[in-house]
């Protein structure tokens, strides 16, 4: 229909757009994903969340693009991306956890910006560029029931990518979840949610590195105590000789019996000094980790491994007087007062 004409007779404008025009619907793919705890994050640190958060955002978008996505939505700390397929979206979200977790190793654990991600195959609505309607909706809940780090699929995902992609799943049953009227048959991906559907509790800074140092301290007062034990336990007790049998009147006397030897005094270990034997051994040790840990030329994993095994020796040999000479390399000496 046409507008009406003005007062010179002609048309003006251009036609009306009928008001009952449909909306346009699609099934698609979503990827909806969001930062776990980014508010604690950006109290503690402004600019160094925002920053984390715009190379993992790069990153992000970069993946999506290589697995034929669009990102279609941001706001806050949220994206949200639509694939035409179910397979090529979880192996966009299970990238892209794989290269943020490699990023994130970088840092404190209580620094780490993760990201929760939610997969969702459904129906929805197209405004615009933006995409609206319940499959939306499901994929936003999916991604709150993640762990930090992890990936949560509805049903609808699991029953397209089961025998198409060599991932180990985990089903969690049918979830309920707020605002949504039907239970979701809800499924992690295996080796990205350890920590669980329910967030997990804060864990202080610093816990795992704790968890080592006590370890630590606990073996070194094992082996000092055996070691004490081994070198200053004292000497057994030399015990009578039995009384001789009386003999007939006939018979010569007996033997006299043996004198009680005293033991030697027990001298008070010095804890503080281990024997030349172990001091040496663990010297050698870490000097031995740290050639292989500088080498640079092996496994990185056996590299990573040495250098932590060097950094362990020289803390044990730090706690028992011993330093690295002045000049560094592999030579020691006692640690200045």
């Amino acid at each position: 229909m046409e507008n009406p004409p003005d007062e010179t007779g002609a048309p003006t404008g251009e036609p009306e757009k009928p008001a009952d025009a449909r909306l346009v619907r699609k099934l698609v793919t979503i990827l909806s994903a969001d930062v776990a705890e980014y508010s604690r994050l950006m109290a503690e640190d402004e600019e160094q969340t925002l920053h984390l958060f715009r190379e993992h955002s790069q990153t992000f978008q970069t993946l999506v693009d290589s697995h034929h996505g669009r990102i279609f939505n941001t706001a806050g700390d949220a994206i949200l991306a639509e694939f035409t397929s179910p397979v090529e979206a979880v192996r966009c979200a299970t990238d892209i956890q794989s290269a943020l977790r490699t990023r994130n190793d970088q840092f404190p654990l209580n620094r780490q910006v993760r990201f929760r991600i939610g997969v969702n195959l459904g129906d929805v609505m197209v405004q615009n560029s933006d995409l609206l309607g319940d499959g939306v909706n499901v994929a936003a809940r999916l991604q709150g029931a993640a762990a930090p780090g992890g990936i949560c699929i509805s049903g609808s995902v699991y029953d397209q990518i089961r025998n198409k992609l060599s991932l180990g799943f985990e089903s969690k049953g049918e979830q309920r979840f707020k605002n949504i009227p039907e239970p979701i048959r809800t499924f992690t991906i295996a080796g990205t949610n350890e920590e669980g559907l329910q967030q997990p509790a804060k864990k202080p800074a610093g816990g795992s590195g704790q968890s080592i140092v006590v370890a630590a301290l606990a073996v070194l007062v094992l082996a000092g105590g055996y070691w004490a034990y081994s070198n200053f336990r004292p000497a057994p007790k030399v015990e009578k000789a039995p009384a001789a049998v009386v003999a007939p009147v006939s018979a010569p006397a007996p033997a006299p019996a043996a004198p009680v030897v005293a033991p030697p005094p027990v001298v008070a270990p010095q804890a503080s000094n281990p024997p030349v034997s172990e001091l040496s051994r663990l010297i050698r040790n870490a000097n031995i980790a740290d050639s292989k840990c500088t080498d640079g030329s092996g496994d990185l994993d056996e590299t990573g491994r040495a250098c932590a095994e060097r950094d362990r020796l020289v803390e044990v040999l730090a706690d028992r007087g011993w330093c690295r000479g002045s000049q560094g390399g592999r030579s020691w000496q006692r640690c200045a007062r």
